[in-house]
């Protein structure tokens, strides 16, 4: 046997119009087709399946008779079925390569992936009278895409229930690509694409935090670290607000004559921006509480001082005092400041409020202090943030102010125009004010920011020689929440 020389093939035909002496070659081909791997088949010109090899037989179960035909479709899944039919015909009417995946039942009743492929074969004459196919077992090969898959899936569903973004630093070409999640947390424009230049990447970075992030990265990529990379930077976002991200990755090397290439820096970033607020809150709490512990003592110095010199012998003393300590502790349930859960504070008329906070510096003595206002309602979110702000006023009157003096006076006025609450603290009758103090201490900070950021207010001192003049403006309805 001897397969056709080459001038005996339609070369000129193109690669699709293979023409044998198939009586020349079947012998040949029969050989051929036992020894191969593969489920190997052959099929008329019309399409009905003549053979099979034996490994087709093994695999499938499927005796010979109940093979040709169309008898081996017995053995697809009939899910995959439609779609076999459908390439088969396709490749019968235009004489085209066929191709399909799909699933056959092996011997054991299981399901298996294949790759079946097939090519017309012509005879000398130009006429189709067979097709050869082989089948390719590739089940391992699905069931490890599928894996793959189902990993990626999983690996996004954590990233999203984490709020992560994924990146990749391409040192080659000096690029950063950035997936959907990480455009997101830094509210990229859509015009700006997912792969833009590392410079472009670093200058969104907070400019006092860039050359931190850039001997970071540069550490990371020392082929004597371990590759590992960790930051925390602050970005600018295009609507103007101030965001934290934390950054992990993780280098990767390549070994090239026993030095270390580095290929890429891979990694996932977060936005930590509440968790820096709430450690920024806990740091100011804490300040806030040690301001708050020498306010206490000072005004118990103080309100026995001023017991002392009203009272007529040291029973009416402790009575008074203790009352005065009373109504310093009721004042102080106001001042409380907020819990992590939101607590604290309670909705109160505004009078009510400045009536306790003052209550321990009017009780019993002959300061004189004037509250007069409209009915305004303070919410329980508001509450704490107004009643700190009075209750430093009233503490900074008592040691340098009006309440100082016996004789001093403050008034607090408040009118409501245009959606504000206009108020205005009045000290009158305490020591003579030269000038403006000098250094603003922690507590005069903390009311400013109170009512500035709490508050959505603004809050202005001015000091005539008769006493501190605080005036503030409050929006109505953040005062209700």
């Amino acid at each position: 046997m001897k397969f056709p020389m080459a001038g005996e093939q339609a070369a000129s035909r193109g690669p699709r119009e293979i023409r044998v002496d198939f009586n020349a070659t079947e012998n040949q081909f029969a050989v051929l087709a036992e020894s191969l791997p593969q489920l190997v088949w052959s099929a008329r010109a019309d399409g009905s399946h003549d053979y099979f090899n034996r490994r087709w037989h093994d695999f499938t179960g499927l005796t010979p008779e109940q093979s040709l035909g169309q008898g081996w479709q017995n053995a697809v899944h009939p899910k995959d079925l439609p779609h076999v039919h459908e390439q088969w015909r396709i490749a019968l009417a235009h004489g085209a390569p066929y191709e399909a995946e799909f699933r056959v039942r092996n011997a054991a009743g299981q399901y298996e992936w294949v790759l079946s492929r097939a090519m017309p074969i012509q005879d000398l004459s130009g006429e189709r009278v067979r097709w050869f196919g082989t089948s390719t077992n590739i089940d391992a090969q699905k069931r490890a895409e599928e894996e793959v898959r189902n990993l990626e899936t999983r690996y996004r569903l954590a990233l999203e229930a984490a709020s992560l973004g994924t990146w990749q630093v391409d040192f080659e070409r000096s690029e950063v690509v950035w997936d959907e999640e990480t455009r997101a947390l830094h509210q990229v424009s859509p015009e700006v694409p997912y792969r833009i230049s590392f410079e472009q990447a670093v200058s969104l970075i907070h400019p006092e935090d860039r050359e931190r992030v850039s001997k970071l990265i540069a550490a990371a990529c020392d082929p004597q670290s371990d590759g590992h990379y960790e930051s925390e930077y602050r970005v600018i976002t295009p609507d103007g607000a101030l965001r934290w991200f934390r950054s992990v990755g993780q280098v990767s090397f390549a070994s090239d004559n026993d030095a270390h290439q580095i290929l890429s820096l891979s990694g996932v970033v977060s936005d930590v921006t509440a968790q820096h607020t709430f450690e920024e809150s806990q740091n100011l709490l804490t300040r806030e509480l040690n301001h708050r512990v020498k306010n206490l003592f000072a005004i118990a110095n103080g309100m026995v001082s001023m017991t002392a010199r009203t009272a007529k012998d040291t029973k009416e003393m402790a009575s008074a005092l203790r009352g005065r300590l009373s109504a310093l502790s009721r004042a102080h349930e106001l001042v409380q400041p907020v819990n992590g859960l939101g607590h604290g504070g309670s909705e109160v008329e505004l009078a009510r409020l400045c009536e306790s906070v003052l209550e321990p510096y009017a009780q019993g003595s002959s300061n004189k202090v004037v509250i007069e206002g409209p009915s305004v309602r303070i919410g329980s979110n508001t509450t704490t943030s107004l009643a700190l702000v009075l209750h430093e006023l009233a503490t900074n009157a008592a040691k340098y102010g009006s309440l100082s003096q016996a004789e001093g006076e403050i008034s607090i006025r408040w009118n409501i125009h245009d959606g504000m609450v206009d108020l205005l603290w009045k000290e009158m009758g305490g020591p003579i004010v030269e000038s403006p103090p000098q250094f603003e201490g922690f507590g005069t900070q903390l009311s400013q920011r109170s009512v500035t950021g709490q508050l959505g207010g603004t809050l202005e001192r001015e000091w005539p020689r008769e006493g501190l003049q605080v005036h503030m403006t409050l929006p109505l309805d953040r005062l209700a929440t």
